[in-house]
């Protein structure tokens, strides 16, 4: 088994934040000496953001207004975001569709081309919208909790509000950049 710099990372990160949070809550010191014990910790409960985050992705989607291979085969980007060609790209995925076939069937067309050119770029943007939706769960669950057990500290909402709002409005461009860049490079093989 072979681990790449971003398994380690993605579940390193987001798992030492719920760590120091679990430390917090129970008012554990952090202790030098189990560095060993908590990285292995930390790996589980990352491995454990990873896959909440994936299961919260709807509930994202659902923030941001639809899903952004939806919205950008529509024609509807988001600030700094643009896909200009939309018709061209809906057009030629519909004619290698079913009839009536919905926006998920078209993008995963237009990812079954990207994919298979093995474009770094592809997988890079996929990587880093996967890092950032992980990072914007790990910050929702800390945000709620703490803000939870000190509801009457307004310091708290001063820091974690707008740190949830940056983590998410990022986490929504990643999706985007990956989305248009999967457009590109399907309209790229089609020689569009």
């Amino acid at each position: 088994m072979s681990f790449k710099a971003y398994d380690i990372l993605s579940s390193l990160i987001p798992g030492f934040l719920m760590l120091l949070l679990l430390l917090k809550l129970g008012e554990i010191p952090f202790d030098k000496d189990m560095v060993v014990p908590y990285t292995a910790i930390a790996f589980l409960l990352g491995n454990v953001m990873n896959t909440l985050s994936s299961w919260l992705e709807d509930f994202y989607f659902f923030t941001w207004g639809g899903k952004p291979s939806l919205r950008l085969l529509e024609g509807e980007g988001i600030w700094k975001v643009r896909f200009y060609h939309c018709e061209k790209a809906k057009a030629l995925l519909l004619a290698e569709a079913r009839p009536n076939a919905c926006h998920d069937e078209l993008f995963s067309i237009a990812m079954r081309y990207a994919n298979a050119q093995k474009d770094p770029r592809v997988e890079d943007f996929n990587t880093a919208y996967a890092f950032a939706r992980v990072l914007l769960t790990t910050v929702l669950i800390g945000t709620v909790v703490l803000i939870g057990r000190n509801y009457f500290d307004w310091r708290y909402y001063a820091i974690l509000t707008p740190i949830l709002f940056i983590v998410w409005l990022r986490c929504k461009q990643r999706n985007y950049y990956y989305t248009r860049e999967v457009l590109n490079v399907y309209l790229k093989v089609k020689n569009c």
